[in-house]
């Protein structure tokens, strides 16, 4: 299986899904990477503020970094390779990167079936962060 990686700009939490409003693709994003790890797809996900020494640890990062900047992010690699920058694949394309059905997306969004904290129900009523809790 391929290993996909996504480099992320700076959020408040690791998966961004903190404050008053989330956006709709950060959202997409988490509920993909939930639905990849239910069926043993491991996707590594990682954000300026939350894993500042893993971006200094990838060299593609890096050299990304140095000739673009954090504002050109996210990053996506697979098998330390390159695949897109500045915006998240669609389904499909998260599908085709790393050898799945996308179908198995596609059921899972339309069941709504994700959370930013895994199978906790989201409460940002609540709270400033997704699950109640604090976005550390």
């Amino acid at each position: 299986m391929k290993h996909m990686e996504i480099f992320e700009q700076a959020m408040c939490c690791p998966t961004g899904l903190c404050g008053p409003s989330i956006d709709p693709e950060l959202l997409r994003v988490s509920t993909v990477l939930d639905t990849l790890k239910q069926h043993g797809i491991d996707v590594g996900r990682y954000n300026l503020t939350s894993a500042p020494l893993k971006f200094v640890q990838t060299k593609a990062v890096t050299d990304f970094l140095q000739h673009h900047g954090p504002e050109d992010l996210p990053l996506i690699l697979v098998d330390g390779a390159v695949q897109f920058a500045g915006r998240y694949p669609t389904n499909d394309e998260f599908a085709s990167l790393i050898g799945f059905d996308p179908a198995i997306l596609e059921a899972a969004q339309a069941a709504g079936e994700s959370c930013c904290c895994g199978d906790a129900p989201a409460e940002p009523e609540s709270s400033s962060c997704c699950c109640g809790g604090d976005c550390k």
